[in-house]
């Protein structure tokens, strides 16, 4: 099996973006080292359905991802990763958007980190085009 370097690219924008979600669940708990509360409002102690959700689609979801691009280089699962990208991108955005909407604007850690993964999206779609175009005959 010959490997691409959009392939490569591919499984390391994936595993870039699950880390910065790792990150930016991390900078949210962070703040009880600080003695600031991270309870949400209305908080009762139990999870509620969409952090499962969230979890299986942010941190699982990617996990597969970066499986698939590393064993599998047919042309429809290249299509599939490709696809798969343009969710996690729009996801990126309108979650980048939230954060300015924000009462204080956490400048130095959620933006920062918020924009720098939308761009590696962007990056993953446009790598995700490239490796799933360059050769259609590859079955």
């Amino acid at each position: 099996m010959t490997v691409s370097i959009h392939q490569i690219r591919v499984v390391m924008l994936w595993t870039l973006l699950l880390v910065g979600m790792v990150l930016h669940f991390n900078y949210h708990v962070s703040k009880i080292f600080y003695v600031e509360s991270v309870m949400r409002p209305g908080a009762d102690g139990t999870l509620p359905p969409m952090v499962y959700v969230l979890r299986n689609v942010f941190y699982h979801l990617p996990m597969l991802f970066i499986v698939l691009a590393l064993y599998g280089q047919q042309y429809w699962l290249r299509g599939l990763l490709f696809l798969v990208s343009l969710p996690y991108t729009l996801a990126h955005a309108l979650h980048v958007i939230d954060a300015f909407n924000k009462p204080t604007i956490d400048w130095l850690g959620q933006v920062i980190l918020l924009s720098m993964l939308f761009g590696l999206s962007v990056l993953l779609n446009v790598t995700a085009w490239q490796y799933w175009r360059k050769n259609p005959a590859v079955a």
